[in-house]
């Protein structure tokens, strides 16, 4: 020891000085120490700041909750008879799998292979579940693992989803819908309601978030149409739903902004986080595609259409150059429909056909025509529109021989008028409340038949009408 220096003890934990005199800080002769017990104590305290060191890393590592890393309830979506996609979102980086079985307590499960959920896409991912049997309820539960730890693994809640029947069955169908859901109208209790069916799955029919209207300004960056999604994501009664059945998704105008069509700057932006955010699967040979239909065994097919990125200014004056689906979703839609073998098509438009504003397919009269003539004329039968958007229900039956079914909101602000009231087709509108669909498609004996009934949040039956 230099002689003449201080010889204190320098530690984050302890204050100690090791200089053997009363003295504290007077200088110690080299090469002596006049206290020998002091000297052990000092060696004890080296001892027990060593495994501070060492175990208080491990300690603080240790207490960050696992539940941490996964901050959003998975979503099963886009199911057919033989796969699933698995939607997850982690609050940082993460490896994600999904394990899945025929069991409700997943005794004799699978696994898929690892994902790596990246701050690229937002730390979410899709993840597919191939290899399914038809008509079979999956049982699965997301393992989220810390890159930084291996050893740490978030096991989720166990959820649950139904495979649809084989194409070639005919098998009783059960199935919600409803759009319309803006965060500053949470909770979402609606979806409550919906659960108390045990729905084979959930339509969302659209505006599935408000990106330009609060909590917050409007979604201008990536970053604000991803914080929108986030902020709907915490909804419990939507999880709890989310939890027990799957979703069939399509976006209508407020996922991008009010009255949106193909001209919209951030259109590209807005597509980007509602492919993030939802369990949709994705065309490689057609980045962004959003219209697709899938089948329900011989009962029903689902016609989803995108009525936003390829539709012409609702401006334009009406023509035949004036378009909502583009040329290739409307030459897609006609192919599908004339090919489908299910007894009943319904077209998901998220926009209703007639008696609106130019919005709706009444800015597109001539487009619209032109799909239901072909439809008529090719002898096309069951053919059921779907919609949301007005913010009301109604049931309607069009002269063309096609009827419409209009619901929501789930959450926004109920529309106090039905613009569509007073005109024959209609055979009921409910306004002012929120509410959503319930359709059933059975046999009658031999013959098919489909039941559609209007609810309201409260889970009570408004009107029932059926089809044929």
């Amino acid at each position: 020891m230099v002689a003449g220096a201080r010889c204190v003890w320098r530690s984050p934990f302890l204050a100690l000085a090791c200089t053997p005199d009363p003295d504290i800080g007077r200088p110690c002769r080299e090469g002596t120490m006049r206290n020998p017990w002091r000297f052990s104590v000092i060696l004890g305290w080296l001892l027990v700041e060593a495994i501070v060191r060492a175990f208080v890393p491990a300690l603080a590592k240790a207490s960050r909750p696992l539940q941490e890393l996964l901050v959003s309830e998975p979503i099963v979506g886009d199911v057919t008879a033989d796969s699933a996609l698995v939607w997850a979102r982690a609050s940082r980086e993460a490896i994600l799998r999904i394990e899945y079985g025929t069991e409700a307590e997943l005794t004799a499960a699978q696994f898929t292979e690892p994902v790596r959920l990246s701050l690229e896409r937002d730390f979410t991912a899709k993840v597919p579940l191939e290899g399914l049997r038809p008509g079979t309820r999956y049982f699965y539960r997301l393992h989220v693992q810390d890159p930084a730890d291996p050893s740490r693994v978030f096991v989720g809640a166990i959820g649950q989803f139904l495979t649809a029947p084989a194409e070639d069955e005919w098998v009783p169908l059960t199935f919600a819908y409803s759009g319309d859901a803006g965060e500053a109208y949470q909770p979402f209790r609606l979806f409550d309601a919906v659960r108390a069916h045990s729905p084979d799955f959930f339509l969302f029919l659209g505006d599935t978030i408000y990106a330009d209207q609060g909590p917050g300004p409007a979604a201008k960056t990536l970053v604000d149409y991803r914080l929108k999604y986030q902020g709907n994501r915490k909804d419990a009664a939507f999880q709890r739903l989310a939890r027990e059945t799957s979703f069939y998704v399509v976006w209508d105008d407020h996922e991008i902004a009010n009255n949106a069509n193909r001209t919209h700057p951030r259109l590209s932006l807005a597509r980007q986080a509602f492919l993030e955010y939802w369990p949709i699967r994705e065309d490689g040979a057609e980045e962004g595609r959003l219209y697709r239909s899938f089948r329900w065994g011989r009962a029903a097919e689902l016609f989803l259409l995108d009525c936003r990125q390829y539709r012409s200014p609702q401006a334009e004056r009406d023509g035949p150059s004036k378009t909502m689906l583009g040329a290739e979703q409307k030459a897609w839609l006609k192919a599908a429909l004339l090919a489908s073998p299910a007894t009943f098509k319904f077209i998901a438009t998220t926009v209703p056909l007639k008696y609106h504003a130019r919005d709706s397919w009444e800015g597109y009269r001539t487009e619209r025509q032109e799909l239901l003539e072909f439809i008529r004329a090719q002898g096309i039968a069951n053919v059921i529109f779907l919609a949301a958007d007005v913010h009301y229900a109604a049931v309607l039956r069009h002269v063309e021989g096609v009827a419409e079914i209009i619901a929501g909101p789930i959450a926004q602000f109920p529309s106090p008028i039905a613009f569509v009231g007073g005109r024959p087709e209609v055979e009921f509108t409910a306004t002012g409340m929120y509410t959503y669909a319930l359709v059933r498609v059975f046999l009658e004996g031999s013959e098919p038949r489909a039941e559609i009934a209007i609810f309201n949040a409260q889970g009570k039956r408004l009107h029932t009408t059926r089809l044929p």
